[in-house]
């Protein structure tokens, strides 16, 4: 049985919050459980273009509408057993049943992966498509690459203690790894295989691939050097917080002072992006992708494109640090522009690249 269109293979926010309800109501999810649920689809919201629908009143305004939601959060029973439908984030007040589809980049991955699992408990309750969920899920949040979704599953959900939950789940999952284009190996195998694929791409382990007898990595693509410098020039061009801009020219400069190449090794003392909820990192992981997928000749040496800016840059360090850090910092990664993204891009890019 599958009624349900594409679309409801989204991960949207206020129909997981009423399946699980309607699950502690018939016993099948605690109370507890629910809450967990609570934390991960209220991170949805942080970050997300979505407005309040209530604003904190200046100090000193009395406004009745305010304080009767502020009186029933701070009631005992609010969020007792059932998720509520608002919540508060620095005194303004979100609505829980506004539609807002859940993408991996824009929360928290413990807060992800707790809403990935509901979502496969919640097909299986339904009896809808597994496969046609995750064949969905590799372009809306793993970017078109299906071994990156094979691999999450790997790392973070196979052995998760929910999957008690979902055991027809769990045998769909092999078999959806295990499709002939994947030569027939197992979820595990195929993890293997990519961290092999990437081996051979980078020239072997994370700190061979960063340098090795002070030598560098190029990263080669269809831009010219002049053109890279030209894009990352929004680092310095661009306003962030507190109108300053996210790095300095100097520190820009620097970093392309040999092109774009990733340093024998990382800087000491690495940059710190001048970012903020109100200009999150996602600005930037957006740039860097962008650029990946303009510049690269055979979209196989993404994880390079970290390693560059994890050389340099403080936020990024964690691609530099071990191969499952840079795997983690990958699986994270920002591409969607979000609504606090106002940097004209064109800008930025050469004519031919427009």
């Amino acid at each position: 049985m599958d009624n349900i269109s594409p679309v409801d293979y989204h991960i949207e926010v206020t129909e997981l919050k009423d399946f699980v309800n309607e699950q502690i109501e018939t016993g099948n999810l605690g109370s507890i459980q629910g809450m967990v649920v609570f934390r991960g689809l209220k991170d949805a919201f942080i970050g997300a273009s979505v407005k309040p629908f209530l604003f904190a009143p200046a100090k000193g305004v009395s406004d009745s509408y305010y304080e009767k939601y502020y009186g029933i959060e701070k009631h005992p029973e609010y969020a007792e057993k059932y998720i509520p439908g608002f919540f508060s984030l620095n005194g303004d007040y979100y609505d829980l049943d506004s539609i807002l589809n859940i993408y991996k980049n824009k929360i928290a991955s413990e807060s992800f992966k707790v809403l990935f699992l509901l979502k496969l408990y919640q097909l299986e309750c339904i009896g809808a498509s597994i496969d046609k969920f995750l064949d969905f899920q590799v372009h809306d949040n793993f970017y078109g690459y299906k071994e990156d979704l094979v691999g999450y599953l790997c790392q973070y959900l196979k052995n998760d203690g929910i999957f008690h939950l979902l055991p027809k789940t769990l045998s769909i999952i092999n078999q959806w790894g295990n499709k002939e284009e994947n030569g027939g190996e197992t979820l595990e195998t195929n993890q293997n295989k990519t961290k092999e694929k990437y081996n051979d791409e980078t020239g072997g382990s994370l700190n061979k691939s960063i340098g090795n007898d002070n030598v560098g990595i190029e990263i080669k693509g269809r831009f010219s050097i002049e053109e890279i410098r030209k894009y990352f020039s929004f680092l310095y061009e661009e306003t962030s917080s507190h109108k300053k801009p996210f790095l300095r020219k100097e520190e820009v400069e620097e970093m392309f002072k040999d092109g774009f190449t990733v340093p024998a090794a990382p800087i000491d003392t690495k940059y710190k992006l001048n970012v903020t909820p109100q200009y999150p990192r996602s600005i930037i992981d957006f740039a860097i992708h962008q650029c990946y997928m303009f510049n690269s000749n055979n979209h196989k040496d993404k994880k390079l494109y970290l390693q560059f800016f994890g050389s340099y840059i403080e936020n990024y360090q964690s691609a530099v640090e071990s191969q499952k850090t840079l795997n983690s910092l990958l699986s994270n990664f920002s591409v969607i522009k979000s609504g606090r993204n106002k940097i004209k891009w064109d800008k930025y890019l050469s004519e031919k690249f427009k």
